[in-house]
């Protein structure tokens, strides 16, 4: 039995296709979050109309801000450099917390419009973000991203589509004659041929360039993966980690559930309290996040002198403020 579960799902649904997990997923998160939200609207006496409003602003400043939260606070250098590459969305680059102050800011200026006032709207579609941001954790995990540190836990994953092999030819020759990955009589022909093209293993070889190159020279026939994959986690060269993207989504369907179990379970929207919705969300979200991060890698090597990363530096003020909103709840019920 193994000690970590071999992860190796591609981006793409379909091969060739440019339809990815990533975006069916977050299309998922997002037709139940404006579902569940049309409940809420209606049960508040507001119309279609004014959802579809909401819907459609807090769509484009949650892409704007999830766009320009990367920007911004993790790879302001390069893009300072090359604006235009900012539009490129496609090439992956979104920060959560700048999602988060994009939403913020729809939602200010849906209450200036609607007459609502800010933290009712918020306390509201707090309710059903939750949902959304679980399914695109798991459309961070179909993209082998964002994932935690090396550990030894038996649910830990090895990512092996991101996954790349540092060993010098000798080194690699003798892991894999030695586990029988590769057969022993052909030694000497793998070590010639890894010396020959060493150049390729300099600064580190893709597990899937390793695999082909082993599979296309017929060293090792397909089907040897398992065999080849637990080789090189025996040998250090490969590593399990910490499927930090699978705790997020957890934390956010659990709020989701608690969230939408509370404001329909009160008798009447009178016993909602908005300040007992942005308390919870903001403490157990945000709270997470700051406590997840000292097991996940940093997303940019500036992060690494820093004694708090900047996914924590930034969950702090959304922390702050969900302490306040529960101190507002326990000591002024609404």
């Amino acid at each position: 039995m193994l000690d970590y579960i071999v992860w190796n799902m591609q981006p793409e649904i379909i091969e060739g296709f440019r339809v990815r997990w990533y975006g069916l997923f977050f299309a998922i998160g997002f037709f139940v979050s404006y579902s569940c939200l049309s409940k809420i609207f209606n049960r508040e006496g507001l119309s279609q109309k004014e959802l579809d409003r909401f819907t459609f602003l807090t769509f484009v400043l949650l892409i704007v801000g999830l766009r320009l939260g990367h920007t911004l606070f993790y790879e302001w250098d390069f893009y300072s450099q090359n604006p235009l590459r900012i539009l490129y969305i496609w090439e992956g680059g979104l920060a959560s917390h700048g999602g988060a102050i994009g939403l913020l800011l729809a939602f200010f200026l849906f209450s200036r419009r609607s007459g609502r006032s800010f933290l009712w709207i918020t306390s509201r579609a707090a309710i059903v973000i939750p949902f959304t941001a679980g399914c695109v954790r798991l459309g961070n995990l179909m993209n082998s991203e964002i994932y935690g540190v090396a550990t030894n836990l038996p649910w830990a994953f090895v990512f092996l589509r991101d996954s790349v092999i540092q060993a010098s030819p000798q080194q690699l020759t003798d892991i894999l004659t030695q586990s029988g990955v590769v057969s022993a009589t052909a030694y000497n022909q793998l070590l010639d041929f890894f010396t020959t093209h060493a150049q390729v293993f300099a600064h580190g070889l893709p597990y899937s360039s390793l695999k082909a190159i082993l599979v296309e020279n017929h060293f090792m026939i397909a089907d040897r993966s398992n065999v080849l994959v637990q080789a090189l986690v025996n040998h250090g060269l490969l590593q399990a980690h910490h499927p930090t993207q699978m705790y997020e989504a957890l934390v956010y369907f659990a709020t989701f559930a608690v969230l939408m179990y509370y404001y329909f379970s009160r008798k009447t929207v009178a016993h909602v309290s908005q300040y007992f919705i942005l308390g919870f969300i903001l403490v157990v979200v945000f709270g997470f996040r700051f406590v997840v991060e000292f097991i996940k890698n940093n997303q940019v090597d500036f992060e690494q002198s820093m004694p708090l990363n900047m996914g924590q530096l930034l969950s702090l003020p959304f922390i702050v403020f969900g302490v306040w909103c529960w101190y507002k709840f326990f000591t002024a019920k609404e």
